[in-house]
């Protein structure tokens, strides 16, 4: 019998896809706000932020900002800032993949689709995007191109975790930047669409 809970089949698919590089926070199984996802109880995209504050914009793996643990305030900000979750995943600088929640949580904010390119046929309501979209924090200072290799590593490999859980048949239109869907009030993330989908075409599988 397919599973039908979709932290479930998102969990077999991390461990599937971030062997060793994913760490769950204590209530990421728990329906944060009360409500599922509007759509098949899956959400239909995964969007990109940055958190605007990182140890370092260094790209060296070696840098002490990169290593774990160096960005722990940042992923306890995004965790316990608000009453719910700023948002679903954060990527730490390292490529370790917190879970803050399975469910719907605050990120998107408002904004709208209509218009803007083949997002517009994943039919989203305007303002709404908080209950149709997965959100990631990547642990960036949000001032240029700082994403290190791991981040990017691991930035792909949840792509398709997602597309597993959540039954996608494709992902061109599945990875929108925070600014693709409010462009007047956002800048994130520094990066264009077509380089975060090529990320997910070319990491699949990130290990230890």
């Amino acid at each position: 019998m397919p599973e039908t809970n979709f932290a479930r089949r998102l969990e077999k698919a991390l461990e599937k896809r971030l062997p060793g590089k994913v760490e769950y926070m204590s209530t990421w199984d728990k329906k944060t706000r009360g409500i599922n996802w509007r759509r098949k109880k899956n959400p239909v995209a995964l969007m990109c932020h940055h958190t605007a504050g990182a140890v370092t914009s260094s790209t060296r793996p070696n840098h002490p900002g990169n290593k774990k643990g160096a960005n722990k305030g940042v992923v306890n900000f995004v965790q316990n800032h608000y009453r719910v979750p700023a948002a679903n995943f954060t990527i730490d600088r390292d490529g370790t993949v917190y879970v803050h929640t399975a469910f719907p949580c605050w990120h998107a904010g408002r904004g709208s689709f209509k218009g803007v390119d083949r997002f517009a046929r994943l039919n989203v309501p305007d303002d709404k995007g908080n209950d149709y979209f997965a959100g990631v924090e990547m642990v960036s200072k949000g001032l240029k191109k700082d994403f290190t290799q791991a981040q990017k590593k691991s930035w792909g490999a949840l792509a398709n975790a997602m597309k597993d859980a959540a039954g996608w048949k494709g992902m061109w239109m599945r990875l929108p930047n925070h600014k693709t869907w409010a462009p007047k009030r956002k800048v994130d993330s520094k990066y264009r669409l077509s380089t975060l989908r090529k990320w997910a075409s070319k990491y699949g599988v990130v290990s230890v």
